[in-house]
């Protein structure tokens, strides 16, 4: 192999490390391990900070016993309660207030609250309304999340471009259609955006809300461990949290999204 092959394949390999995203989280997670477990033993805080070794043990034998189950499904039907209004509530209110000064006055001011409400605030009030029912993760998820989608809609829906209003009224296109045909079809990409994130802002606070009104679910299950001291327990449930939220992101959000978007890829190799 000459020099220059050898440097050319070294250089790709150093790419590939620095550059690709599931290699470096990977690396990232590698590293932390690393130094979790060197300060946790080198300082003799294994009692305090546990180890690596120690959690990952922990959560194979909650997985394999099969009791997490219950309380993750309980927390699963509670976001996708609270995805689903929060979709709901967000789309209309963003389109609403981007297609009407009327009704960017009145809800405006609603959305900025929402967006700097503190989220353990709302699970307060959520559980001071309803009390212990899937109701209160439901709202509490709901009323935090509901402003990111409603912000990235009712930006894309002020910047379609207004030919497209001025050709439909010019063929005369009802207004349900424009709404459907131009309004939805313009804004898609930021929609999708904000419901990504909608969805990860549900799941915290729905599992937030779990610790305050709650008798079962993965926030109710870590409350408890807290009650305990038991940081080994706690970890263990987050690393299941953690792990079920990249699954419904690279294997539910990522894909529909490559899909819903792939003519965007093809009309920009067709440009090219």
């Amino acid at each position: 192999m000459s020099i220059k092959s050898g440097i050319s394949l070294r250089d790709r390999g150093f790419d590939f490390l620095t550059t690709n995203n599931k290699v470096v989280f990977v690396e990232s997670l590698i590293l932390l391990a690393v130094v979790w477990s060197v300060v946790s033993r080198g300082f003799g805080l294994v009692e305090t900070l546990s180890t690596p070794t120690i959690v990952l043990a922990a959560t194979y034998e909650l997985v394999i016993s099969g009791e997490w189950v219950a309380d993750t499904t309980a927390t699963l039907r509670r976001v996708i309660y609270a995805f689903i209004l929060t979709v709901l509530i967000g789309t209309v209110t963003g389109v609403a207030m981007g297609l009407s000064d009327f009704w960017e006055d009145a809800l405006s001011d609603y959305v900025a609250i929402s967006l700097a409400l503190p989220s353990l605030f709302a699970a307060i009030f959520a559980a001071m309304w309803f009390g212990v029912s899937d109701v209160t993760p439901t709202v509490a998820g709901a009323l935090i999340a509901f402003p990111y989608i409603s912000q990235n809609v009712y930006e894309a829906t002020e910047n379609v471009d207004h030919g497209f209003y001025e050709m439909s009224s010019s063929f005369d296109v009802s207004r349900r259609r424009v709404i459907r045909r131009v309004v939805f079809a313009s804004i898609l990409p930021e929609w999708f955006a904000g419901v990504r994130y909608a969805f990860a802002i549900s799941w915290k606070i729905t599992t937030l809300a779990e610790l305050v009104a709650a008798q079962n679910g993965i926030g109710y299950v870590i409350g408890l461990k807290m009650q305990t001291l038991s940081l080994v327990g706690i970890l263990s449930w987050t690393i299941l949290f953690t792990v079920i939220m990249l699954f419904v992101e690279y294997g539910i959000f990522q894909q529909i999204e490559k899909r819903a978007f792939d003519w965007r890829q093809e009309e920009t190799i067709a440009i090219a």
